[in-house]
């Protein structure tokens, strides 16, 4: 990553100069909370910081009891989805230490911000983002406040508010800051959920003259083709920007899953088994959320295809049962359960059921509702598949279709649970449901456009020579 993550840290008079003031004393803490927060918004391991975790080590040791490098830090694994104050008690000790903390020694700001960490593990996700928008009315320039806000409106499926909290502060911003030209890209992402493309890849390339290595600009231009079937323009930009946005490592196993998914679309099926092989599954073993949906995503999406992909699920597992119980996101268990059902094993099938149905009779919280009105429906649908229910599939799916939004992730991520369900449609014994097929894939094309994944849907509808009910 280039050196600039690293450069003029600022020390705790240059917070204070932006109207950031932070309550800690120590000129090394707040130098390396600066370092840290670039490399998470820029989705990167700073080399010459010597990448994340030795940052999140150092800023420990400079100050222990730094509220905001505690508020960052306890963050880092919030957002993340692999650790909640409800599993798991250290973490919520932690968490309950920094809200103490920061009602006793801090500035309202910090306040703020170890109120709305403490909500978000806790699973309330809005009311997180309310304090987090309540902070960047009074800070408009609070990048961590901003980042914050920006992935768990992600994890909400929330695309107007991912658009409209960074639209609202750009113009507040010197382009001088740091991090200045990472909002271009975020707001880029969020114009591009709520389908202004145009606006969005004209943000994205505003992201990337300033900083070519951002692989979140170059993720969200990768969406504004995938959602236009502009695949193999895709496929030019995403490889030849390639040593670009590898770089990004915290980010480089999504970007190469927007790259196989436009060869999904050619149907070059050895060329998305390469990408995955070389590099989706093998970062896949970092145990990060992000990485394990990819792998799983992309390996059930060419099962639809009809592509045989051997023993690969196999090898995604370990990490999915270890957070089979953690139930942050719907969106997470969702993709749990395609790899439970890609390995085929019914005991660790019925544990997920059993733990989804134990956490939704007794939980609280924003997941927990969406769990119990959204994703446990889309899980069940999903093992219905497996089973060669398709009716089951139908029914469970076709009435919550335009809520699934809900469970979190973006258009082009919850694009699986649409070709889920007109795939049962077509291969359902009932006319009446295949006949559903056509309706659902006319949606996909008005939500894809050019997609030659929904040519392929409509053939196979059109093989089926059903004539219009009378």
């Amino acid at each position: 990553m280039a050196s600039w993550c690293a450069e003029n840290l600022r020390d705790c008079q240059a917070w204070k100069d932006e109207g950031l003031t932070m309550s800690t004393t120590s000129n090394e803490a707040s130098r390396l909370f600066d370092g840290l927060l670039r490399q998470y918004v820029s989705w990167s391991n700073c080399e010459q910081l010597d990448g994340i975790d030795n940052t999140i080590n150092a800023l420990q040791k400079a100050d222990p009891d730094a509220i905001m490098g505690r508020v960052l830090i306890l963050g880092l694994d919030a957002m993340g989805t692999s650790r909640s104050s409800r599993l798991d008690k250290q973490y919520a000790d932690e968490m309950t230490k920094l809200l103490n903390d920061a009602n006793r020694i801090g500035n309202q700001r910090e306040k703020s911000h170890a109120k709305a960490i403490n909500l978000f593990a806790n699973d309330q996700m809005i009311a997180a983002c309310q304090e987090w928008e309540n902070i960047l009315r009074e800070t408009p320039n609070d990048l961590l406040a901003l980042k914050f806000a920006h992935d768990a409106y992600f994890y909400l499926g929330d695309s107007l508010s991912i658009k409209d909290s960074v639209g609202r502060v750009l113009p507040s911003w010197n382009v001088s800051t740091p991090c200045y030209s990472y909002l271009h890209g975020m707001y880029a992402f969020g114009l591009e959920e709520c389908k202004e493309y145009d606006k969005a890849e004209n943000e994205a390339l505003k992201g990337l003259e300033l900083r070519r290595e951002d692989a979140w600009a170059t993720h969200a231009r990768a969406h504004c083709m995938e959602m236009n079937g502009r695949f193999n323009e895709g496929i030019a930009f995403m490889e030849s920007t390639m040593d670009d946005w590898n770089r990004s490592s915290m980010l480089a196993c999504h970007n190469y899953w927007h790259t196989a998914l436009f060869y999904l679309e050619r149907e070059d099926y050895d060329t998305v088994l390469s990408y995955y092989d070389s590099e989706i599954g093998v970062l896949s073993k970092s145990g990060a959320m992000l990485d394990l949906v990819d792998a799983a995503s992309i390996l059930f999406r060419l099962h639809m295809e009809g592509v045989d992909v051997s023993n690969r699920w196999n090898a995604l597992l370990p990490i999915a049962q270890s957070h089979m119980d953690d139930h942050i996101l719907a969106f997470n268990d969702a993709h749990f359960r395609l790899i439970t059902e890609g390995c085929g094993i019914d005991t660790i099938r019925q544990q997920h059921r059993k733990s989804i149905r134990g956490f939704i009779s007794t939980g609280t919280g924003d997941n927990c509702r969406i769990t119990r009105q959204i994703g446990e429906t889309v899980c069940e649908a999903i093992s219905a598949y497996w089973a060669n229910d398709f009716d089951a599939v139908i029914s469970r799916l076709a009435p919550i279709r335009k809520k699934i939004c809900e469970i979190g992730g973006s258009n082009a991520q919850r694009d699986i649970f649409t070709q889920i369900l007109i795939n049962s449609c077509l291969r359902s014994s009932n006319e009446n449901n295949n006949r559903l097929a056509k309706v659902f894939i006319e949606e996909r094309f008005n939500e894809k456009k050019n997609s030659l994944i929904s040519e392929r849907l409509m053939a196979r509808f059109k093989a089926l020579n059903i004539g219009d009910k009378k």
